[in-house]
């Protein structure tokens, strides 16, 4: 599998990176970034937010396709769409080890809180995602080497991903097998029906914001994105019996990047 995934990923990239390099009304930029992912699951207590939380470090790398040349004088006529989007194309990891269960139900000495207590999960998350970014100034202007002003720039952005996850459930530190029910190891919610541990994959939907910051060659960026996945096991736990398991799975990721700029 992860050869298979290391061919989707180097596809991806050479497809965009080579389908109109040689062409001057576009242009191209690379990058990489690090940062926060945040993973919102079925772990925690339902509507409380700050428990339902997962951090943990993310990294990826990015590529922008541009709608004009990439030398300031090769531009003859322009749109407002070239002015201002970007097509972006990136590849993110994370691999949370310690999902827990917090929040005021795994507080106390019942059996239930216990049973949370001891009940804990991982994920290794591979993301790749399409989105297209609009910046409030004019990029041809703002990407000029000879740009004096307009070194920030802010953008939001909109986008779909595909994610390949690994998950693992596990109790005072054991892997719970795959199609073992009943789990009587856990509360009565997650014995039957509710444990996903097989790999899996989800499509997504993204929605962000974030400000670039030009010096010389390359940009500096600031970014924040929420996505949310069309499942509901990504980190391995799923309800699907229980009527108050409304909302799927989703992910706010905030990040710093850099990013090369080709022929600035």
């Amino acid at each position: 599998m992860n050869k298979f995934l290391l061919q989707i990923i180097i596809s991806f990239f050479f497809f965009y990176s080579t389908l109109n390099f040689a062409q001057s009304r576009f242009s191209h930029e690379i990058g990489g970034y690090f940062g926060i992912a945040s993973l919102q699951t079925d772990f925690g207590d339902s509507g409380d937010f700050a428990s339902a939380n997962q951090s943990n470090l993310a990294v990826g790398l990015t590529h922008y396709l541009k709608f004009f040349g990439s030398q300031y004088s090769w531009r003859s006529g322009g749109s407002y769409f070239s002015d201002h989007f970007k097509l972006k194309t990136e590849f993110l990891y994370t691999n949370n080890t310690n999902i827990t269960h917090d929040g005021k139900s795994a507080q106390g000495s019942s059996e239930n809180a216990e049973k949370l207590r001891a009940m804990t999960a991982a994920v290794k998350l591979y993301n790749i995602g399409v989105s297209l970014e609009y910046y409030f100034l004019r990029l041809e202007d703002y990407a000029s080497f000879y740009a004096a002003q307009d070194k920030l720039n802010p953008y939001i952005s909109l986008g779909i991903t595909w994610s390949y996850y690994d998950p693992d459930v596990m109790v005072n530190g054991v892997s719970l097998p795959a199609n073992s029910d009943p789990y009587e190891s856990l509360i009565p919610k997650w014995q039957n029906n509710s444990i996903y541990v097989d790999p899996n994959s989800s499509f997504g939907a993204t929605a962000g914001l974030g400000l670039r910051y030009s010096i010389e060659f390359v940009d500096l960026y600031l970014a924040g994105q929420y996505q949310y996945f069309f499942n509901d096991d990504i980190e391995g736990l799923d309800a699907i019996l229980d009527p108050a398991n409304t909302s799927n799975d989703s992910m706010v990721l905030v990040t710093l990047g850099v990013v090369y700029v080709f022929g600035k």
